[in-house]
């Protein structure tokens, strides 16, 4: 599944989220979009985010992944991924 929130201005965020997973991850995916303000709310094994710290209402069962990118670099004491190395990162 993929779980992304949308902006506060979303009039034209929900379109290009669904329009980037189908160009990126194929139409397949499109049908498996959570669309959600809360991804706490979300059960699963794991969240790849690249947001340093996931807040919401509920502490989540899933482990926080963090997606490497410049302004998360301090970020510590969770497992980090990219595109290069995510089959190692994620056992694949």
């Amino acid at each position: 599944m993929i779980c992304t929130a949308p902006l506060s201005q979303y009039e034209n965020c929900v379109l290009e989220k669904y329009r980037w997973v189908e160009k990126h991850l194929g139409r397949d995916f499109v049908s498996k979009i959570i669309l959600t303000r809360d991804k706490t709310l979300i059960r699963g094994d794991i969240l790849i985010d690249d947001r340093p710290e996931i807040t919401g209402i509920i502490e989540p069962a899933w482990e926080h992944i963090v997606f490497n990118l410049p302004y998360n670099k301090n970020v510590s004491g969770k497992r980090r991924i990219t595109w290069e190395n995510w089959r190692s990162v994620l056992g694949v």
